[in-house]
């Protein structure tokens, strides 16, 4: 099963478990509805506006080429925390990686910038002096990231 596949078919048993949209919906739809919304769920990357995965989270399940048109969140929506609204794009200091596979983060959009580094499986950290305040784009498939 290719990891795409593999987080759709997660994602939509997760929002199914809590009773919101049936496997017979389950699909990039489905799976959008659980990812940026401020909870990070298995399979879900989550970039956090401040250090020690603090403050309001940006998850999401693929990859995102330009974190400047992307807000932190709050779970549930009508909940604080710090971050709330602010734009993720150059705002992030630090990540937890709830998913199997590396994702590969970049200090430009459409993984540009001038530096390009990797968040391990299941890696929970701060973002290091290059990285902190200054990831503005992420895929987890390299061969999906442009320019490579």
């Amino acid at each position: 099963m290719t990891n795409l596949i593999r987080r759709v078919a997660t994602v939509a048993l997760a929002v199914s478990a809590l009773g919101g949209l049936g496997l017979a919906t389950a699909g990039t739809a489905a799976a959008e509805q659980v990812a940026y919304d401020g909870y990070l769920d298995p399979e879900e990357i989550g970039f956090y506006y401040n250090s020690n995965q603090g403050g309001c989270v940006f998850d999401l399940f693929d990859k995102d080429q330009n974190f400047n048109n992307d807000n932190f969140r709050s779970y549930p929506s009508s909940g604080t925390c710090n971050g709330k609204g602010q734009v993720v794009g150059n705002n992030t200091a630090s990540y937890k990686n709830r998913s199997g596979d590396e994702w590969y983060v970049h200090t430009g959009p459409n993984s540009g910038g001038t530096y390009h580094g990797s968040i391990p499986a299941y890696y929970v950290g701060n973002a290091s002096a290059n990285f902190k305040n200054n990831i503005e784009s992420v895929c987890w498939v390299v061969q999906y990231c442009a320019p490579y």
